[in-house]
């Protein structure tokens, strides 16, 4: 779950961060005028070489390594080093919703053609009675017992989601194409998991690598549960430093939204389902 911040310089954001997670204002308060931040980068600077008037004559001396253009080196003729050698860096762009894009978890959303209704959800560290042949959890810092439940910072999201085909054609359809995002308090959103690690049916017909997906006829619906990893607030703090309480606002608890997806790396056209449950 690799990020990377827009950078504030709130003090007292850093002063929360040192005693873990603290109280979370809810987004639905009001944030204000939301702002975007542009993508900036870090230049590499370099001289420009002057012209000289008489031109023959500077040019052939620079030809020949005189940099100070009197007939000496002055380096033995190296060159000049630039006055920032240092990689360039890219911030990401942060992305912000609108409040009408924040749905209660009994509101379905839709995005190209497909409805997605939250029948349920299930946060917890036990994975209960479920098909552990269809878990599959990539996650190295995330340790699971013979039975499948979670220990230390980690706990599964179990989403019971009812997905429905509403155009007139075939939809082949991605089941974990939803992120599970936290909002801050400028309305700004983050994706805190989008590790999918349970499915509580395959679809058959699709090929070895698509049982994730399932295909739906026109103004079909399927009914189906999707697990996530949730990293708790605590562990991504000591990973991520302050950086995490300076873009979202706060320290924690923070609360889970499950993002109907429009675009990639776009919020435009996507809702936010507030899923009634905090990452502690």
């Amino acid at each position: 779950m690799r990020r990377k911040y827009a950078k504030a310089i709130a003090a007292a954001l850093i002063m929360t961060m040192v005693s873990g997670c603290g109280n979370a204002a809810s987004p639905r308060q009001d944030a204000g005028d939301a702002r975007g931040q542009d993508a900036s980068g870090m230049g590499v600077g370099g001289a420009a070489a002057g012209a000289d008037e008489t031109g023959g004559a500077a040019a052939g001396s620079q030809a020949s390594g005189d940099l100070d253009g009197d007939g000496q080196t002055g380096d033995g003729g190296k060159p000049a080093p630039l006055e920032n050698d240092e990689p360039e860096v890219y911030e990401e762009e942060t992305l912000y919703t609108q409040k009408e894009n924040i749905l209660p978890i009994a509101e379905s959303a839709a995005a190209w053609g497909i409805s997605y209704k939250i029948e349920k959800a299930e946060y917890t560290e036990s994975f209960g009675d479920r098909n552990l042949e269809h878990l599959e959890n990539y996650l190295s810092e995330a340790r699971t017992d013979s039975q499948g439940n979670l220990s230390g910072d980690y706990k599964y999201l179990f989403l019971t989601i009812t997905f429905t085909n509403t155009t007139d054609e075939f939809q082949d359809i991605n089941r974990n194409a939803g992120g599970i995002i936290v909002i801050g308090d400028s309305l700004n959103t983050l994706l805190w998991s989008n590790d999918v690690v349970y499915y509580d049916t395959y679809w058959e017909e699709g090929g070895a690598y698509q049982f994730h997906h399932w295909g739906l006829e026109p103004g079909e619906s399927v009914t189906s549960e999707v697990g996530w990893v949730i990293e708790g607030c605590d562990s991504m703090t000591e990973r991520e430093g302050d950086a995490l309480a300076e873009r979202i606002g706060s320290a924690g608890p923070y609360e889970l939204y499950y993002q109907v997806k429009k675009y990639d790396g776009d919020n435009e056209g996507s809702f936010f389902i507030d899923l009634g449950v905090k990452v502690e």
